[in-house]
């Protein structure tokens, strides 16, 4: 009986230590789960953090190439070298030229251009109004983020400027941007810029002195 009796407790304990192994051992699994899960959480932060750097350190680099195209182009047009100022915000490129003969100085200290030159480049031909016309339409055909030019031109006590949007310039002219660029002569420049009647019409809707 006695022998019986030990045996008997001898198997409950055996029992009792099987079960105490097995809940240790799901008890760890678990564990290593979690902390798996939450090494596979902080890997994906890492790869959205990382992710997120790339992408503004891309629009900044496509915003500086951006604002480089537009200096460029600006740089080319009439009177490019009086150009004082120039700024790209949300497509729109807002070009300011020198006020008066001592800012061209400052910018351009080695020009041998006297301040009768200045004014005289500036009155001839109706020099200014080819510019301030001609100049928006050339900037938005060879550049596709530049949604709307405005120009600023400070001259003899009054500032002449010019504001157009692209979806305007579609309109007024009849022509898509592409047409523009692929006949410039026919579709733009000779209609408005040389014809004087077009350039007239074409400053009288989108400029003004003021």
């Amino acid at each position: 009986m006695n022998t019986k009796l030990i045996f008997f407790v001898f198997l409950l304990l055996l029992i009792l230590f099987s079960c105490n192994n097995k809940e240790t051992a799901v008890t760890a699994n678990q564990s290593d789960s979690i902390n798996l899960s939450s090494q596979y959480t902080d890997s994906q932060n890492s790869a959205i953090q990382s992710s997120g750097s790339v992408s503004e350190s891309i629009d900044s680099k496509s915003d500086e190439t951006n604002i480089e195209q537009l200096r460029a182009e600006a740089y080319r047009l009439k009177g490019g070298n009086s150009i004082k100022n120039i700024e790209l915000k949300n497509g729109k490129a807002t070009i300011t030229y020198i006020k008066n003969f001592k800012e061209y100085k400052k910018l351009n200290p080695q020009s041998g251009l006297t301040e009768s030159d200045l004014k005289s480049y500036w009155l001839t031909g109706d020099a200014i109004k080819k510019m301030l016309v001609g100049s928006p339409a050339r900037i938005m055909k060879n550049l596709d983020f530049i949604n709307e030019v405005k120009i600023i031109l400070p001259f003899e006590n009054k500032t002449y400027q010019i504001d157009v949007k692209k979806s305007e310039l579609i309109k007024f002219t009849g022509k898509s941007i592409n047409e523009i660029k692929s006949d410039w002569s026919n579709s733009f420049a000779d209609p408005y810029i040389y014809n004087k009647k077009g350039r007239e019409k074409f400053f009288k809707k989108f400029g003004n002195p003021n």
